[in-house]
């Protein structure tokens, strides 16, 4: 018990003195913090600001026929919204976008450094969609100015408009094909159901043309149903062809940028410049007085 309250005394002994050092250099340790105010406001003016455009975007999506009876129609993403983020990540997506900027810089980094280094776009799916059926994508696009953020956010969803166009291509026109025959079909099935119910109302109903005439009514019946059905099928591909179920990758609201840069954060440099000043001041309190201790003692030897 007394050994320990013998090191408490003496630790409280040492951090006295550690303060009184620090009150005796006081005049130190505000030069540093002015200092690094000063470095801080420094950095501020010579950082560049950067901008940041923020936008909520949703792949694109293809109708789909499901059940023609209920005319169940949904629509399904191009590609998961994962895939959609690397390809965005992707060096030559990145060119493209670049390219269409005229952004020379952003090639050269694509080019010398990689996509991942440059940070000009940053992607990630929306945690709180990520049970839905389409995820969302937040993408971020920093630029110098807020119009150059801009510009850079809607030419990258512009790009991803242009590439879902051509992966959804190939199913738009299938559906488009059945469409086209089942309208076709629907044309020679009433065309059909027409005959019937026209010999059908001019049949008699004798004895020895009574099979006949039911044979008639069997076939007009069958051919309504077949009627209805491409109906069913035509409204289904009509529906899935059309929005909501079928819609090109966008940015469900508008492209948003803030007026004030995210980068440099003033506030930040200010309190990294302050503490950093305050550090730097206090340990050179401390090593000017252990270099005043390290010299006092050579001259008592000597």
């Amino acid at each position: 018990m007394a050994e320990q309250l013998s090191t408490i005394l003496v630790e409280e002994s040492n951090v006295v003195e550690l303060i009184e050092k620090l009150r005796d250099g006081w005049k130190t340790v505000t030069g540093g913090v002015v200092l690094g105010v000063v470095g801080a406001i420094a950095a501020m003016l010579v950082i560049p600001p950067n901008f940041e455009a923020v936008a909520v975007v949703q792949v694109g999506q293809v109708g789909q026929v499901g059940q023609v009876g209920q005319v169940n129609v949904s629509g399904q993403p191009v590609e998961p919204p994962v895939q959609t983020i690397e390809r965005m990540k992707s060096p030559t997506f990145q060119r493209r976008v670049a390219q269409a900027l005229g952004d020379q810089q952003w090639l050269d980094d694509i080019t010398h450094v990689g996509p991942g280094a440059t940070k000009v776009l940053s992607l990630q799916v929306i945690k709180g969609t990520a049970g839905q059926r389409v995820p969302l994508i937040e993408l971020r696009v920093s630029g110098e100015s807020p119009q150059a953020a801009l510009r850079k956010a809607e030419v990258a969803v512009a790009e991803l408009v242009k590439v879902h166009g051509e992966l959804a291509q190939p199913a738009l026109e299938r559906m488009r094909a059945d469409l086209a025959i089942g309208r076709e079909k629907l044309a020679s099935a009433e065309r059909d159901l027409l005959t019937l119910t026209k010999l059908v109302a001019t049949a008699g109903v004798k004895d020895e043309r009574f099979t006949q005439l039911a044979l008639m009514t069997s076939l007009r019946i069958q051919k309504e149903a077949e009627t209805y059905g491409q109906r069913q099928l035509i409204m289904a591909l009509e529906t899935a062809l059309e929005p909501p179920a079928t819609q090109p990758a966008h940015a469900i609201e508008g492209i948003f940028v803030p007026e004030k840069p995210v980068s440099p954060k003033r506030g930040l440099l200010l309190a990294l410049g302050c503490v950093g000043g305050l550090m730097v001041g206090g340990v050179w309190v401390f090593l000017r007085d252990a270099w005043r201790r390290e010299c006092d003692a050579r001259k008592s030897r000597v």
